[in-house]
C-alpha cells in the first residue's frame, strides 16, 4: 500500500512539472524569448556525415528574442560558394535586422525569421511543439539546407 501511495503521489509531481514546463514553454514563445539548444544535425546530404557526428553535445544554440538573433549551429553539408575564411564554416551570427513572424498553430508554434545582414542563412524556420520540442529548418542561397532537432528552453532575464 505504501509503495502504491509512493508512486501515485511521484507520479502527480511529474504531471505537476510537465505542466509547469508547458507554461514556460509557451510564456518564452509568446514573448519571443526563447534559447533553441541543438540536439541533432539532420544534413540534406546525410550520407556525408557520420551518424555519430550528427549527435551534438548541447553546445549548439540560437538565441531569439525581440531585437536581436544570435546563431552559434554547426553546418554538415555542401556549399556551392566556399567561404572568405575557414572561421566561418558553421552557421554563426548575429542579426538585429531581420524579420520575425509567428503563428500559432494547433500543433505549437511556427516561427520564421529572415537575417537581412546574413547570407549563409536566409531563412531559418522553427516548429515547435506545445512540450518544447523543436525542428530548425535553415535554407541558405549558397549552400544545401539543413535541419536541427533539439529543445526551446530559457535564458537570460525576461
Amino acid at each position: 500500500m505504501l509503495g502504491l501511495t509512493l508512486s501515485f503521489l511521484s507520479s502527480c509531481l511529474t504531471q505537476k512539472e510537465k505542466q509547469q514546463h508547458l507554461v514556460l514553454v509557451d510564456s518564452l514563445l509568446k514573448a519571443d524569448h526563447f534559447k533553441f539548444v541543438a540536439q541533432q544535425a539532420n544534413p540534406l546530404r546525410a550520407n556525408i556525415v557520420s551518424p555519430r557526428l550528427q549527435q551534438l553535445n548541447g553546445s549548439y544554440y540560437m538565441l531569439v528574442s525581440k531585437d536581436t538573433v544570435k546563431a552559434y549551429l554547426p553546418y554538415f553539408g555542401v556549399a556551392q560558394q566556399a567561404p572568405y575564411s575557414s572561421s566561418e564554416n558553421g552557421i554563426q551570427f548575429t542579426s538585429t535586422d531581420f524579420s520575425y513572424v509567428k503563428n500559432q498553430t494547433k500543433n505549437g508554434y511556427e516561427i520564421s525569421i529572415k537575417p537581412k545582414n546574413y547570407d549563409r542563412a536566409n531563412s531559418l524556420f522553427f516548429s515547435i511543439s506545445p512540450s518544447g520540442s523543436a525542428t530548425l529548418n535553415v535554407s541558405s542561397n549558397h549552400r544545401d539546407p539543413i535541419s536541427f532537432t533539439g529543445t526551446i528552453e530559457q535564458w537570460g532575464k525576461d
